[in-house]
């Protein structure tokens, strides 16, 4: 389970070290997070504390977006794709790329559905932020959230199509698989793990969550939610069960 330290020590570390937020299950640092502990790759996370300036993570590096990842002295690493490729390169503990180059292209394809622009946790945050001005949020932070995302209207208006197509693909692969890429553990199944906290979040027990913002992750469209089908439904938690592990500490 990690411990956090703040934004201020991380920085000056060397080594493995994360800026991440506390007590809300951003999927993209989760996954990180999933991908370390499964490597066994030992990482110090960072979050805003006492002592750092306001707003650390932009004050440091120029955007609030988490996650940050930090290794040695190389240039900060924040994209789904730079983070597991670096964990990859760290150890060969467990590899969550596949060896074959077939196998290697699906999961990269699955993966930028999940993680990626206009993916499925793109989309469904468009899909949060409503018409920009009322959405699963308050008011005031839907606005802030909007403005943040970009929100498009053309964009959001082909978000829940999107996300409701990349779930209906999803359950199409466990009809006849173990996994999503064949029958074999890789990121992608890391991926779906934590993004489907977005929709279908663990309950309170396992993943204690501010309270705004488990109200928000909790998907009350129907036809999102039977595109889940109940074998993905069942592929998040045997994924924390076997891989991750619970409870979630946020």
């Amino acid at each position: 389970m990690p411990d956090y330290t703040s934004i201020e020590t991380i920085r000056t570390l060397p080594g493995l070290r994360m800026a991440v937020l506390r007590g809300i299950p951003s999927p993209w640092s989760e996954a990180a997070k999933g991908i370390f502990h499964v490597k066994r790759l030992e990482c110090v996370y960072g979050a805003q504390s006492d002592g750092d300036p306001d707003n650390a993570i932009a004050h440091y590096w120029g955007n609030s977006s988490v996650p940050v990842l930090l290794w040695n002295d190389d240039k900060p690493r924040s994209g789904w794709a730079e983070i597991l490729i670096l964990a990859e390169r760290l150890t060969d503990s467990t590899p969550l790329i596949p060896d074959d180059a077939e196998a290697r292209v699906d999961l990269f394809g699955v993966a930028h559905e999940i993680c990626g622009e206009m993916g499925l946790g793109w989309s469904y945050r468009l899909v949060m932020t409503g018409d920009g001005q009322k959405g699963a949020f308050p008011a005031g932070v839907t606005r802030y959230l909007a403005a943040k995302y970009g929100h498009n209207p053309v964009h959001a208006n082909a978000a829940r199509r999107r996300v409701i197509s990349i779930l209906r693909l999803l359950s199409r692969r466990l009809e006849s698989q173990e996994f999503l890429i064949g029958d074999q553990f890789t990121a992608a199944d890391i991926y779906w793990a934590t993004f489907a906290n977005l929709i279908i979040p663990l309950p309170e027990e396992l993943m204690p969550t501010v309270p705004m913002i488990r109200q928000a992750y909790d998907c009350k469209d129907e036809e999102i939610l039977v595109a889940i089908s109940p074998r993905l439904r069942a592929h998040q938690r045997r994924i924390y069960d076997e891989f991750l592990g619970l409870p979630v500490t946020l």
